[in-house]
């Protein structure tokens, strides 16, 4: 499948004209890149979450991870936004493969902390450092956002600054490189999770391997998204998008004049990747 990138681009970047400096992009597909803003450092939320399944599958492809731990969920472990978790008791357990998958197929943020937990974040910062993604920071949990947020009032909640261009140039190294070798297959096939969870299809031969994220409490609204897409000739095309925009209302962002933003994005988003991958 061919498409002509340079277009493509200048028709996303003519639907996001409304949202000025706020968003970002960046694709690549083989030796071809287009992107708007690609250097620039956004936030993306969930995003992060694909680094953490990474390590997570590198880890267990070389035996240091047990896929088949049993996680017991102690009421400190706990973190909002976990809906496959939440249903579990106190002292309920989930191996680490469901938490995994949990973390990127419903976004559950109480499975992202045990299994962070278990990989280590420093690890997961170290797998970055290899990718040469300098420009990239992750938490240390999600626990850890929500709690600074209920402390320092005021505070805008940072969960992965990264720009662009390091974000599509993880999924490239991925997807189309296989830079985690052996752990490569066992990776992609958890970040088709949230495909599968949300039941998006594509074009026939085309696979798409991505995660989203959002952050929106006051002061910011953020989305993110990164991912490829490879169609049935094997050619990898990899993305990244963001949205960052002041949030001072105390909202939800479909009571506020913030919706009509994040309407064109998310449609400019869609539209960009179907015709990415064909449709």
């Amino acid at each position: 499948m061919t498409i002509d990138l340079d277009g493509w681009s200048e028709q996303v970047r003519a639907r996001w004209v409304p949202l000025r400096d706020q968003c970002a992009f960046a694709v690549r597909r083989g030796d071809r890149v287009a992107g708007l803003r690609g250097d620039v450092r956004f936030e993306v939320g969930s995003a992060f979450k694909a680094f953490v399944a990474a390590e997570y599958a590198r880890q267990v492809s070389t035996g240091r991870t047990d896929p088949a731990t049993e996680l017991t969920i102690e009421p400190a472990d706990r973190v909002d936004g976990s809906l496959a978790l939440e249903a579990l008791p106190d002292g309920g357990t989930v191996s680490l493969q469901e938490a995994a998958e949990a973390m990127i197929g419903v976004s559950d943020n109480t499975a992202t902390d045990l299994v962070l937990r278990e990989v280590g974040p420093d690890n997961v910062r170290v797998l970055l450092r290899e990718l040469g993604m300098y420009e990239t920071s992750i938490p240390d949990s999600v626990g850890s956002i929500y709690e600074r947020a209920r402390v320092e009032p005021g505070w805008t909640p940072v969960a992965c600054l990264t720009t662009m261009n390091e974000l599509a140039g993880f999924w490239r190294a991925v997807a189309r490189e296989r830079v985690l070798g052996d752990a490569t297959d066992a990776f992609l096939e958890i970040m088709r999770a949230e495909d599968v969870q949300q039941g998006t299809t594509w074009p026939a031969g085309v696979t798409c391997y991505r995660k989203s994220g959002m952050l929106e409490p006051p002061p910011q609204l953020a989305m993110g998204m990164g991912g490829a897409l490879v169609d049935a000739d094997g050619v990898v095309t990899s993305f990244a998008f963001a949205l960052n925009v002041a949030f001072p209302e105390d909202a939800a962002y479909e009571d506020s004049p913030l919706e009509p933003i994040v309407r064109v994005f998310s449609e400019g988003l869609r539209r960009g990747l179907d015709e990415l991958a064909g449709a």
